[in-house]
Parts: structure tokens; sequence; C-alpha cells
């Protein structure tokens, strides 16, 4: 018999009506993966935090509250509540999206939806451009690094020309015509003059950036990652595109979950991690389009 989860919903606020204790009941928290929550007066949200086992995590923090910072927020606690998941890929996705949802008090990182930059370099064209806002990571797509703001991605392609021999003015760093100032003192090879082809550039260039690249979605929609749990707890994290939409105990209530994309890196970064362990808990079930990932 398939255990009972509370999974999240993510159009909705289920703050109230989590099922949550005091510090004289941490024995009822369970000894399970999820994600808990402590909640000071009025419902604040002071920190949400994941575990694959709740019960001994929160009983850490309540027996160790070690910072000044760790004692005000036990000292502003009023209930700890809780949301089990199937697993520990469950648990981080939900995390990091509460986090972003909630804002609570005592999180620093995780807190906000960032509008990252990276640099987009489509199939022929001879310089990449700093693409801003949700961008979606498609099979098509030709991303490189992701960045806080634009010159944080302007420093490392500057610092990636100066090493690889590169020219600033080619890549759109440097203004001006004929030869560049990196050629005259001997950092350029020449693209900017003739010396060096554009071609021969531009792939000495991609070759250099590949380290910064963004995995696309190998996939053409939505993909349900099944987690098996104990006790015979399965859940269906959906993600369309590096973002994470809510779990589901059935595919068939694919419906009820919002039909959104844009890139999110903490999603991305969850599932990386995952997808190269290779974990052979988590099982790719592809839900929209083809069953095989694009090539």
């Amino acid at each position: 018999m398939t255990a009972k989860l509370s999974l999240y919903d993510p159009r909705k606020d289920p703050t109230h009506a989590l099922p949550s204790v005091g510090f004289d009941a941490l024995a009822e928290l369970p000894a399970r993966p999820g994600v808990y929550v402590f909640f000071g007066l009025n419902d604040l949200a002071l920190y949400v935090g994941k575990s694959i086992d709740i019960r001994q995590r929160v009983r850490t923090h309540v027996r160790d509250p070690a910072a000044n910072r760790h004692r005000q927020m036990m000292a502003q606690t009023e209930r700890i509540a809780w949301m089990r998941t199937s697993g520990d890929l469950g648990a981080q996705l939900l995390e990091a999206d509460l986090i972003k949802r909630w804002v609570p008090l005592y999180n620093r990182q995780l807190r906000k939806r960032i509008r990252l930059v990276s640099w987009n370099w489509p199939d022929g064209e001879t310089q990449p451009q700093l693409t801003d806002g949700q961008w979606v990571v498609t099979a098509r797509s030709h991303l490189y690094g992701l960045f806080r703001n634009r010159r944080d991605g302007q420093m490392t392609l500057r610092d990636i020309a100066n090493q690889e021999g590169l020219c600033l003015r080619v890549l759109g760093l440097e203004a001006g015509k004929g030869r560049c100032f990196g050629y005259q003192i001997g950092r350029c090879r020449g693209a900017c003059c003739g010396e060096e082809t554009l071609a021969a550039h531009t792939a000495r260039a991609r070759a250099a950036m590949e380290r910064l690249r963004i995995e696309n979605w190998p996939w053409p929609g939505r993909v349900a990652f099944r987690e098996d749990g104990t006790a015979n707890e399965a859940s269906f994290h959906i993600v369309d595109h590096w973002h994470y939409q809510g779990s589901v105990s059935r595919l068939e209530q694919l419906e009820t979950l919002p039909d959104s994309r844009g890139f999110d890196i903490d999603t991305y970064r969850i599932l990386n991690r995952f997808l190269g362990r290779r974990d052979a808990s988590i099982e790719v079930i592809p839900v929209d389009g083809d069953a095989e990932p694009l090539a």
C-alpha cells in the first residue's frame, strides 16, 4: 500500500494548513525526508530547511543554537511545520522553491528568483550577445555562463579573450576599427585585421567558452522525475526547461500544475547533481512530446 504524502501545490499558500508542533512535541515530527519550516507570530516564515530525517535535523537546530542569529530565530519561533517528500530530490526542489516564494527571514541563500545574465551565441554569428530575463534553455540554445549582471558577464568573457588570444573588438567588447589594442601588444592573433579568419576566431572562441556552457534541456517538454522513497512511497517531480512546477503522486494530476517555463538556477543545479550521479532511485519520464531526449 502506498503511503500518502502531502505533496506541494504551488498555486496555493498552504502555511496555515501544514501540520505543525511546538518545541514540547518534537517527537511527533516525522523521521522521514522533507522540508521543515520555523514559523513566528502571524505565520511569518522564519526559516525553511530540508533533510532526509526531519525530526533529527530539527532537534539539531533546537539542541545547538550556537550562533546569535540562530538563537534569535529560536526565540521567535511559535511552531515548526513540515511537508513530507518521497526523498532527497523532492526535498531539495521544494526547499529552493518555498524559500523563493515565502522569503523567510533567516534564510540567506535561495531567497530571490534572480534574473541571471548569460552569453547567447547563435549559430552563424561571429560574436555572442548578453541575454537577460526569463529565457528558456532549449535544445537549440547556445548559452554560456550564468552571471548576476552584465558587468560580470563582460569581465568573464574579457578574461577568456586575454587567456586565449581572442580579439576583444570582434567579440564586441571593444569599440573601434582596424587593429585592436590587443593586437598591438601581442594578445590578439589578428582577427580584427584579417591575419586570422573570422571562422577560425569564432571556432576558437566557442571552444574556449565551452567550459561555461549551460546544459540544454534535452527533452521536448515537461519531464517527471519519479523518486521512490521508503515505505513504498513515490512521487513525480515535474520540471519544464529547468523550471520546477511542483510534485504529484500520480501523473494523472499533471493538469493541476501551472504551465510555466523559465530557467531557474537552483533547479538546474539540483537536477544536474542528481543526473550526474545516475541515481537508480530516480526515473526520468518525459510526459510531453516524444519519449526520447532530443539529440
